[in-house]
């Protein structure tokens, strides 16, 4: 996923805020935040997910900075293994499932986590 305007949320060890294809968020950096405000970058959401509902919304990936993430997206893939494969535009986010309402491939769902984890990578 490409992110833009990347700045470090003061005393805050690590939290940076960006704008990405989905909307302004926040999350926990891993590595050296970089000089450039955009990069391409691995969103990882480190905990399961246990709520969720249908919705019509657009992918979003929005929230105030600590304050809970709104996620929409669309579920691309469902593995027997409880991971289930996220489409968000054209990136691929994997999480771990829990929730004991199932969802199938092509569903839209929407869900709060408290937290991203952000992963830098070069093309």
């Amino acid at each position: 996923m490409h992110i833009a305007d990347i700045r470090e949320i003061p005393d805050s060890a690590g939290l940076v805020t960006f704008t990405g294809p989905a909307g302004r968020a926040w999350g926990r950096w891993h590595g050296d935040v970089p000089p450039v405000s955009s990069c391409f970058v691995e969103i990882d959401i480190p905990d399961s997910i246990t709520n969720w509902e249908s919705t019509q919304k657009p992918d979003i990936l929005t929230g105030e900075p600590e304050e809970e993430l709104t996620v929409c997206a669309v579920i691309d893939s469902v593995d027997e293994d409880g991971m289930v494969a996220l489409r968000m535009n054209s990136d691929i986010i994997l999480v771990e499932w829990e929730a004991t309402q199932q969802a199938a491939p092509g569903d839209r769902i929407r869900f709060s986590t408290p937290t991203v984890d952000i992963y830098p990578y070069t093309l």
